[in-house]
Parts: structure tokens; sequence; C-alpha cells
């Protein structure tokens, strides 16, 4: 039988959701997938490279040279230095780097505060390493949503060990704008807080906005784990490749 804590998560949205818009034949808008594959360049070379043998296990820590790429991309992108070797790591999938941060790095009883709505995976995240939820909502803005600094700032007390920060956000779209983020980085530095972001959706920004990196502001680099993967970078979430970037103490963690 399921431990307790974990029974209210039993199934999930999309599970249910998915199976009913297919029961019925309805156009399934909720969950995190593209119509297209991904590049056929990209889908070549991976048959070339199972074709050539690269089946086995890789380095614990993912394949250098894909670490060497996810270097090279949040240097050519965003102007930030990660050293492949000590602070990127490869993971199943974007989930699996969000619960290794939470599982790594939060004691159980400590708050993690979320900004609200959230992607289902966190509750349970928060809930195997024991950690209580603490729930920021965003709130309309005229153009969208934005977050409520304010807020943000009162859910903090001296049990609160870290933030998930999700921007651009899903399910709402929202792309937190850097005055947002700047607030985040103040409240995160002021508490001394570990901030875990979740950007697996950098690349869909439209309409004007911009992604920042939280990682990028002043005092974070230290304090933040940057979760993306190449599910929704590439059109492969059947790939589960994701990544976790940041200081060598919270990756090695």
């Amino acid at each position: 039988m399921t431990v307790s804590r974990l029974r209210p998560y039993a199934a999930t949205v999309f599970a249910e959701m998915s199976a009913l818009a297919a029961r019925i034949g309805a156009v399934n808008l909720g969950q995190g997938f593209p119509d297209e594959d991904g590049p056929p360049a990209m889908l070549k070379a991976a048959q070339d490279a199972i074709a050539g043998g690269a089946n086995q296990y890789p380095p614990g820590a993912g394949i250098p040279a894909l670490r060497q790429a996810i270097a090279a991309q949040r240097r050519r992108r965003f102007g930030i230095d990660y050293d492949p070797d000590t602070e990127v790591l490869v993971t199943v999938g974007a989930t699996e780097a969000i619960a290794a941060a939470v599982l790594g790095l939060v004691e159980p009883g400590a708050e993690v505060v979320l900004i609200e709505p959230f992607y289902d995976s966190y509750a349970p995240v928060l809930a195997m390493a024991g950690a209580q939820r603490v729930t920021v909502p965003l709130v309309p803005d005229g153009r969208g949503f934005a977050l409520d600094a304010d807020a943000l700032r009162r859910a903090v007390t001296p049990r609160t060990r870290a933030l998930i920060v999700n921007s651009p956000h899903n399910p709402t779209g929202a792309v937190l704008s850097r005055a947002d983020l700047q607030a985040i980085a103040e409240i995160a530095v002021a508490a001394d807080l570990l901030v875990i972001t979740d950007e697996v959706y950098e690349h869909l920004v439209f309409d004007g906005h911009e992604h920042l990196p939280l990682a990028g502001f002043d005092g974070m680099a230290e304090r933040t784990v940057t979760i993306s993967s190449a599910a929704k970078m590439f059109n492969c979430t059947g790939w589960k490749i994701g990544w976790a970037c940041g200081p060598a103490p919270l990756i090695a963690g």
C-alpha cells in the first residue's frame, strides 16, 4: 500500500485527462507534447548512435559531450558559465532533476515555497522529501499573470529552505518580468534560500517577452539550481533527457 503522505498523488490529472481524451477522440491541449517529432538531423544522429553501439551505461553525471553542449548553450544564450565536469548533471528528464534537487537539498520538515498554479509533479516530490509545501499565487496584471512579491515575502519564514520558480510558467504561460525576478532574487538572498528554477519552456516565449535565467541575477549564481530539458527544446518528450546546472556543491548534493 502507498505510504500515507503519497496517497493524494496516486493519479495525475495528465493521466486521467489524456485517457479521457483518447477514449472519446478529443483534441488534447492539456499536456506538454508537440504535434511533430524533433529535427530530422537529430533523429538521424540518434539512429546512427544506436547503430554504432552507444547503448550501454554512460558516466553517472551524463555523457561528457552532452554536458559540454549544455554548458555551451547556457554560455552562448545567457552568458552564464558552468563547468561541464562539476556543475552540469544530466537526468532522466527535468522531472527527475527537480526530484533530485529537492530530495538532495531539502531536509524533512523544511518549508518549500511554490508559485501557484504549479506543475503537478512538484507536490508529490515535496511529499516524498517530507517537506512542507507553502504556496504563493500568481495574480492577474492586465496582460496575464505576475508575481505578488509582497505575498512571497510574507510566505518566507525561518523554516523556509527553498523556492521553486517556474518561468516560462506552466500552466499559465506567464513569463516572469525582470522586476519579478529581481524581487525573487532579493528575497532569496535576504533569507539565504536555495532556488530551484524550472526553465523547460525557455525557448517557447512569444509576444515580445524575454526569458531571463534567475541564476544571472546578483547573488543568485551560488544558490540556484537551473533545470531544463531536451523535451520542449527539441520536441522529444519521450526521450526523457533533462539536466541541472548550478554550483558544484549543490550539483554534488
